[in-house]
């Protein structure tokens, strides 16, 4: 009965062993030849995709302000505006920040920081002009 036992088990054994000598190089070729396929059918549909130029019209740029929600980046893009002395953009991302920090029910103390940031802004339009 036991060797019956372990001679069904060699069989079972014997069904689910893998040959591996003749699968696996014709799955890697074939792998190689869809990725060379799919590779230059998306270079090519890239390269006939249109670019879109969208308008740098200021509500335009308002608009695209609106859809960034953290006050802490609209503060690096001021500082990014202010380094290229452009004050004016600066007042504009701080003003964005002032306004999300508002909404969301900011502390005094936050507020007072980019307000505070704001007024150097301005302040520094005026003088180059």
């Amino acid at each position: 009965m036991k060797n019956e036992i372990d001679e069904n088990k060699d069989e079972h054994q014997k069904e689910f062993e893998l040959d591996f000598s003749k699968g696996i190089p014709n799955f890697l070729l074939k792998t190689v030849v869809v990725t060379v396929a799919l590779t230059i059918a998306m270079s090519y549909l890239i390269e006939s995709i249109p670019t879109i130029k969208i308008p740098e019209t200021e509500k335009n740029k308002l608009i695209f302000l609106s859809f960034i929600q953290n006050p802490y980046v609209l503060w690096r893009l001021s500082l990014v505006e202010e380094e290229k002395s452009n004050f004016k953009k600066a007042s504009v991302l701080i003003e964005a920040a002032i306004g999300l920090m508002e909404m969301n029910g900011a502390s005094d103390k936050a507020l007072k920081k980019y307000q505070d940031r704001l007024e150097k802004l301005k302040e520094s339009l005026k003088n180059h002009e």
